[in-house]
């Protein structure tokens, strides 16, 4: 028998039989035939030869080698044979079956390793391409081995066939490779792997897949990670997902931090994925979902890699540096709930202004990247939603934050699917009902923004938005105004066809209209106009045009507009119709709001003329008339006298008089024997209508004049008729119809309309205007009260004339405007006079109680059956005048109450009123509380305040104030009080908009204050964005720092200050001004100041370039300022914007030269720095150490450093007026613009500045002494520099320190902290509390900032400085002992707001302590630390008996609670910490001497040493003793 035939018996023998031609058969299991193929050879040791030779030969034929590499199949057990299918076991292969016996396996590994190189690109056997080629199952066969007997050769064999395969058997080799080699060949594979990397660059994906299985050394992993990023660049972007997933999860804590720097340098996301959409039209092919899922992936799993790349994306300060890739992170970031806070911390400081860094994340960025990328933030919609939302919480009115919110949702909703699209319309929602303003006015926008831009994509989530008209009665009506305009777009999409969206709106705004109570009422109003103004407007004629042509033929184009134009003409009727059955003050919101959308939107041109032809002839018939119609209206003898008239020989007149209602109650009216009028009998004084009627009528003339008013402009000039000729000499007459006598003489001491004539009340001087106003405040009060009521409409009409006709082009016309604004002031001093008079007594006047202004309240109103309203304050007061009059026995009818509009008889409103009230009372009782307020809003005292209760000066009227670049010699001169009432009005309106305002979250139904002006329904400012107000006022920014100019040189002028004016020798002559107005002339210095001050902190400011090829308003401004310091016409884009940058600061600069306050000071110094803010960054430390002291001082900070410090040493008159927090920012730029030497700075303040402001005697040296530090002001001066000295540290670099610089760092930063905390050692008791308070706060901050910043870089430098480091630790200890004894002060004296900060700051201490050990222990010298306990001390450093209680009542209460001490102990845990705390003592050694010993054993917040329990009951005992002898003291002394 031949060897051959032997080994297949052998074979068959153990259980596989051989079938030529067919797959070998396996009768037995697989371990048991390697089990008796191992005996058989075991017992004939020839047969390991022959069976490997039967192999060879097996395996030699080509056409039949793959049936022993392929599965066996398995034998039945009727002996038939079966293929492998179905739910029957894998079996493995022969040759497989035959590498688990171990004396054939070495062999048959060398045979297949030789083999595989002949059937390299060799199909299946029978030719089929889809069959698994020859050579890749012989690599198969070596996979997954149990164990393998000669490891390195067959790992050395493999790596030598890797040389020379062709690349797709070379990808197979490397795939396998870690299921081959075993462990002790990782290090030999990976350095081939690693030089693989750079040698074939197609196979480095398999490559690094393997690297990652293996366990490779740091430094090969460091080289493979370069080849890696340097690839980066030209990777397939079906690459990137797995280069980034092996750096990631490669990388070390160490080397994480430049791995993601170079990633975030070689990673262009945009161009990468922009460039694999072009090649493919599959836009599931795009890998940038991928790529962020394996980014997303690593960074869940690694926390040193979050770590370190969100410390690189905040310490990344340049300005679009920020991509895709940082934003993707962040929000997978923000997924993460422990990193959820530090990532808003991020966002915070790169959305908002900073001082010190430019806005890096502007809503253009979001708003690109989401429109890129909206696969990839779909995946991290939830974290999108999250942030937005976020945003709109925290973020200011207006504010950067509100408009990337705005940015980041409305750039979703167009982008995503119908999901997101409903999260977002419900959030919106949510946000709205919050309860805050800042919250409820940016998601009312973000509505009203997605209406705008995705009406249709909003359309199916409409029921979001008209949920909210349930609770719109609880909002600002200027959210409800946005809510409106939102669902008016959304109702109008069809261009007026009939919709049920508009046909809800229209029954829903209909019943506000008719409803009883004013505040549904105002809802209705600004309902049906947002209607109208979609209705009305020519592009939703123009849309629904279009769509008409579209769908049918040009004939049926004009039929959209008419049914367009038919319903807006119905809600117009009925808006008008609803005003006959309501109140003038109704009629009058009406006109605003009407005034509001024509000015702003603008209405079809038939809508407007349909519009002024009816509010005109009701103007003219009503408020007009010449001096002949007054004579026959007033029964005259003379000529009536007209009052501030501007043209004698203009014949119209305003009759004020004709409409006033106090003068009918007083009986002015029959004194003069008045014709009946005609007006309409409605709730209120007709006279309310006024302004809102003439603001109507001229923006209609705008609209359809082209801008002029050349119609309407005899309104400019036409004169007040105020009084009648009432003889006010004589006194009453007797009848009580008739209290007043008609003058019979032209003498205008007694008569009061020749005594108020002409310009009387303002075309006088100063003194002589003052005796008239004390002259007219003597007259009677009724006489008084009606003139109240005149002068007031004719201020308001004033205002509204100047809002028309200020804008106007013609100089006569300016001119004119020019001295009704000079005029202006003066009457309002008047009335304010007069007011003042009648304050406190029966008849004071008020306009919400007069029927002149909106009432602000939802209370009734009564009228009496002659004609004469009087407001209420509410509805106690119509149930207290129903009962008098009841009482009194008055007749039922004898009047009427007006319940908003409807006129209710005595015995209707009894019920109504006490029914209601006392049933709301008897509730509220019943359930034992109060009964709480419905929300009226007091009524201002409008004697002390009446500002709020004038028309506001729009826009329009701030045009007076443009001067252009040549002002002319002829032109009109405002006067110093014009000017000052222009800049109030301005001020009030930059200040509303563009100051943030972090408001607190108010409850639901509660309404927050309101900036517009009461009187002003509709205003134009209040509904305008920051961006709008902006707009306006940087129009007028060079104007305003020529009429600033212009006001110093007055006051200089004033002051005969030489070097002043010869500095503003170049400003212009833009104000008239006498010996009378230098305290005005100082008031319009504060606010120009004050204004220009908002403009550049207005943090859209930089955020407001989105438009390349024109200049950004940043450089508009800021060339504003250069151009004014400078006096240069140079265009703006030829200058350097650093250049510019500096003129505008030092214009600036000029300025604070001639300040005359503390605010002032403090005014133009937050404009330098917000001008220093938009400069590159600060000089490089070798450029500011190369220079002298005067080249430092004039660097922009230094100049900053340098003010800050001169106004702190003034002796300023007004000391008093600066805040703490002005003083917190004078002390902090002092320090931290200091341009070298910052630490030096804090350290003189906490040495010898802060100690000196506390120390009041004479005879110490004030050489460094600050004039405004004082005891007073200490504890804001002290929590400066506490903050400045965190703020270094934080700002500097310490990891680019030499040791030697970093070692002197520490050790005066220590020596800073040492001497602020012995301040508080010495301070007097008012003082304590508080700055305890800020010195334990700031302990907390520097112990975390020593311990995470400060002692790991000490520790890499301990080993050449250790003596220094040693010092420095030991002077620290002096701080970290004060802080303990703050902390045992605390508990002394029980005060809550020190004792918030103790838990904290003892946390913080026992980690400074080890992270100490760690310092000592990593440098072999822990001998040179000792534990021991501190001394229980007093805050003033006194040792003080910690277990003595203060005081007793008994001895069994001292002895109880001894024996509760006993069996407490040490379980008190933070209880004991301030009186046995661990102390840490450092001793300067050398090694020699030190012994290497470990350090005690400790636990958290307990003593090291435990006592036993016989040691607490001694102590215990030597307590009592002690207890005993002070009761016996005290016996002795009361005895």
């Amino acid at each position: 028998m031949d060897s051959s035939q032997r080994c297949r018996e052998v074979i068959q023998t153990c259980g596989v039989e051989l079938v030529d031609g067919s797959l070998p058969v396996l009768h037995t299991p697989s371990t048991l035939f390697r089990y008796q193929l191992s005996e058989a050879i075991r017992n004939n040791t020839d047969l390991v030869d022959y069976m490997g030779d039967y192999l060879d030969e097996l395996l030699s034929k080509h056409d039949a080698i793959s049936l022993y590499l392929d599965p066996m199949t398995l034998g039945t057990p009727d002996s038939a044979t079966t293929h492998v299918s179905g739910g029957l076991p894998q079996t493995e292969s022969l040759v497989r079956l035959m590498l688990g016996v171990d004396a054939l396996q070495s062999r048959l590994v060398a045979t297949l390793v030789d083999k595989f190189p002949e059937y390299i690109g060799d199909e299946g056997t029978d030719g089929d391409a889809s069959a698994t080629k020859v050579s890749v199952k012989i690599l198969r066969q070596l996979r997954w081995l149990d164990y393998v007997l000669d490891s390195g050769a067959l790992t050395e064999k493999l790596l030598e066939t890797l040389g020379f395969v062709p690349p797709d058997m070379q990808r197979e080799i490397v795939v396998a490779l870690p299921d081959i080699i075993s462990d002790s060949d990782n290090t030999q594979v990976s350095k081939v792997l690693a030089s693989m990397l750079k040698e074939t660059p197609e196979l480095m994906l398999p490559v690094l897949d393997t690297l990652g299985s293996l366990d490779c050394a740091p430094a090969l992993l460091q080289e493979a990670r370069n080849s890696v990023i340097s690839h980066l660049a030209s990777a397939e972007p079906i690459e990137l997902p797995v280069l980034l997933r092996f750096l990631l999860q490669s990388v070390s804590a160490d080397a994480a931090a430049p791995v993601i720097m170079r990633i975030r340098k070689r990673l262009d996301v945009d161009s990468i994925v922009l460039a694999s959409r072009q090649r493919s039209t599959l836009a599931d092919q795009s890998p940038d979902v991928l790529i962020f899922d394996a980014i997303a992936t690593s960074l869940r799993s690694h926390k040193h890699l979050r770590d370190a790349w969100l410390k690189i994306i905040a310490s990344d300060a340049n300005v679009g540096s920020q991509t895709t890739l940082d934003l993707v992170v962040l929000l997978i970031l923000h997924q993460i709930t422990t990193h959820t806070k530090r990532v808003e911390s991020v966002l915070k400081a790169k959305i908002d202004i900073v001082s010190s860094q430019p806005i890096a994340y502007t809503p253009a960025l979001f708003e690109s990247n989401i429109a890129r990328f909206p696969a990839v933030f779909s995946v991290y919609f939830p974290a999108l939603v999250s942030v937005s939302g976020w945003l709109i919480q925290t973020s200011a009115l207006g504010s950067q934050g509100a408009r990337v919110a705005t940015s980041i949702l409305v750039s979703a909703f167009g982008a995503m699917g119908m999901f997101q699209r409903q999260e977002i319309s419900g959030e919106l929602a949510v946000h709205i009902g919050s309860g805050n303003a800042n919250e409820i006015d940016t998601a009312a926008h973000i509505y009203l923004e997605l209406a705008t831009k995705h009406p249709y994509e909003l359309r199916p989530f409409a029921v979001f938005i008209k949920g909210l008209l349930d609770y719109v009665d609880n909002l600002d009506i200027t959210h409800v105004r946005t809510i409106f305009d939102t669902l008016g777009i959304l109702s109008t999409l069809a261009g007026g066809s009939d919709d049920s969206m508009f046909s809800d709106l229209y029954i829903f705004v209909r019943k506000q209209l008719s409803s009883v109570f004013p505040k549904y009422n105002r809802i209705g109003v600004v309902g049906t106009v947002s209607l109208l103004r979609q209705l009305g407007g020519e592009h939703t004629l123009e849309a629904a045009q279009a769509d008409e042509c579209g769908e049918s033929s040009m004939s049926q184009a004009p039929r959209a507009n008419i049914q367009a134009l038919r319903r807006a003409v119905q809600l117009l009727e009925m808006l008008m119709d609803s005003g006959r059955h309501q109140s003038w003050t109704f009629i009058s919101m009406t006109y605003d709001e009407l005034a509001h959308i024509v000015e702003t939107h603008g209405l079809h041109q038939q809508l407007l003329t349909w519009l002024h032809e009816n509010v005109s002839s009701k103007f003219a018939a009503q408020f007009l008339g010449d001096v002949e119609d007054l004579n026959q209206r007033y029964m005259l003898s003379g000529h009536a006298s007209v009052a501030l008239s501007l043209d004698d020989d203009e014949a119209a007149v305003l009759d004020v008089f004709n409409h006033n209602d106090d003068a009918e109650a007083s009986g002015l009216h029959a004194a003069t024997k008045r014709a009946n009028s005609d007006v309409t009998r409605l709730c209120g004084c007709v006279l309310s209508c006024l302004p809102s009627l003439l603001r109507l009528i001229q923006v209609c003339e705008k609209a359809l004049g082209d801008g002029s008013l050349g119609e309407i402009d005899a309104l400019l000039v036409c004169g007040i008729y105020l009084l009648p000729p009432i003889d006010i000499a004589s006194p009453h007459l007797t009848p009580a119809s008739l209290q007043y006598n008609m003058a019979q003489s032209d003498d205008s001491s007694g008569n009061a309309s020749l005594l108020l004539a002409g310009n009387a009340l303002v075309g006088i001087d100063e003194d002589s205007r003052l005796d008239l106003i004390k002259s007219v405040c003597r007259w009677p009060v009724d006489l008084r009260r009606a003139l109240c009521t005149s002068l007031y409409v004719a201020v308001n009409w004033f205002r509204e004339v100047i809002n028309a006709f200020a804008d106007q082009d013609s100089d006569e016309v300016r001119a004119k405007v020019v001295l009704r604004v000079n005029q202006l002031e003066q009457i309002e001093s008047g009335l304010e006079a007069l007011a003042e008079s009648l304050s406190g007594t029966s008849s004071e006047f008020h306009p919400q109680r007069a029927g002149l202004v909106p009432e602000m309240s939802d209370t009734a109103a009564r009228t009496a059956t002659n004609g004469l309203a009087l407001r209420i304050p509410g509805p106690t007061t119509v149930i207290e005048s129903v009962t008098e009059n009841v009482g009194l026995g008055l007749k039922e009818g004898s009047f009427m109450v007006d319940v908003g509009g409807l006129l209710l008889s005595q015995e209707d409103t009894h019920k109504l009123v006490h029914g209601t009230n006392n049933d709301g009372n008897a509730s509220a009782k019943k359930r034992g509380r109060k009964r709480k307020s419905t929300g009226v809003l007091p009524v201002h005292d409008f004697a002390k305040e009446l500002h709020p209760f004038l028309r506001e000066l729009s826009f329009s009227a701030f045009d007076i104030l443009k001067l252009g670049d040549q002002v002319s010699e002829h032109r009109p001169l405002l006067s110093a009080r014009g000017l000052s009432v222009i800049l109030r009005e301005l001020h009030a309106a930059v200040a509303s908009k563009l100051v943030r305002r972090a408001e607190k979250r108010v409850p639901w139904g509660k309404p927050p204050p309101s900036f517009g002006a009461l009187a002003t329904f509709s205003s134009n400012i209040a509904n305008s964005s920051a961006r709008d107000v902006f707009s306006r006022v940087r129009v007028l920014f060079p104007s305003l720092l020529q009429y600033l100019d212009a006001c110093l040189h007055v006051r200089a002028r004033f002051r005969n200050d030489v070097d002043e004016l010869e500095q503003l020798s170049h400003a212009p002559r833009v104000v008239a001004v006498d010996s009378s107005d230098v305290s005005v002339v100082e008031l319009c210095i504060d606010r120009l100041l004050h204004i220009v001050s908002i403009v550049l902190s207005w943090d859209g400011l930089q955020a407001d370039s989105d438009h390349t090829n024109k200049p950004s308003s940043l450089t508009l401004v800021l060339g504003a300022l250069a151009r004014q310091g400078h006096r240069t016409h140079d265009e703006i884009s030829s200058i350097v914007p650093s250049v510019l940058v500096r003129r505008a600061f030092d214009y600036l600069h000029s300025v604070a030269q001639t300040v005359a306050t503390s605010i002032r000071a403090i005014d133009v110094l937050r404009m330098l720095v917000a001008v220093r803010s938009f400069a590159p960054s600060c000089e490089p430390v070798d450029e500011i150490i190369g220079m002298t002291k005067e080249q430092r001082k004039a660097t922009m900070d230094g100049r900053i450093s340098e003010m800050a410090r001169c106004v702190l040493d003034a002796k300023w008159d007004n000391a008093q007026e600066l805040r703490p927090a002005d003083l917190e920012l004078l002390v902090g730029l002092h320090i931290m613009r200091c341009p070298h030497n910052r630490l030096d700075l804090a350290y003189t303040y906490a040495a010898h500045i802060l100690p000196q402001s506390i120390d009041t005697r004479s005879d110490v040296d004030d050489s460094v002494a600050l004039a405004t530090l004082k005891p007073a002001t200490f504890a804001s001066a002290y929590k400066a520099v506490s903050q400045a000295l965190a703020t270094i540290i934080q700002d500097s670099q310490l990891a680019s320190m030499g040791s030697s610089d970093m070692v002197q760092f520490s050790g005066r930063v220590v020596d800073t902290w040492v001497e602020l905390t012995r301040i508080t050692q010495t301070l007097s008791t008012p003082l304590q509390r508080t700055v305890l308070v800020v010195a334990l706060r700031s302990g907390l901050t520097m112990t975390d900032l020593f311990t995470k910043t400060i002692l790991p870089i000490l520790d890499s430098c301990f080993f050449t400085h250790r003596d220094n480091i040693i010092a420095v630790l030991e002077r620290m200890r002096k701080a970290t002992r004060i802080l303990q004894s703050i902390c045992n002060h605390s508990k002394a004296s029980q005060d809550t707001k020190l004792q918030s900060a103790v838990p904290q700051t003892k946390r913080k201490l026992e980690q400074l302590i080890f992270q100490v050990y760690v310092l000592m222990g990593n440098n072999d010298l822990m001998g040179a630390v000792t534990l021991g306990r501190l001394k229980h001390r007093g805050v003033r450093g006194e040792v003080v008996s910690s277990q003595i209680p203060r005081g007793y009542e008994s001895e069994d209460e001292s002895e109880e609670e001894a024996e509760e001490e006993e069996e407490g102990g040490e379980a008190e845990g933070g209880e004991a910490e301030g009186e046995e705390e661990e102390d840490v003592r450092m001793e300067s050694a050398s090694d020699d001497n030190v012994p290497d010993q470990p350090p005690p054993p400790t636990k958290r917040n307990r003593s090291t040493t435990v006592r036993s329990k016989v040691g607490k009951r001694m102590e215990v005992l030597q307590r009592k003793e002690i207890l005993a002898k002070r009761r016996k003291s005290a016996g002795h002394k009361d005895t």
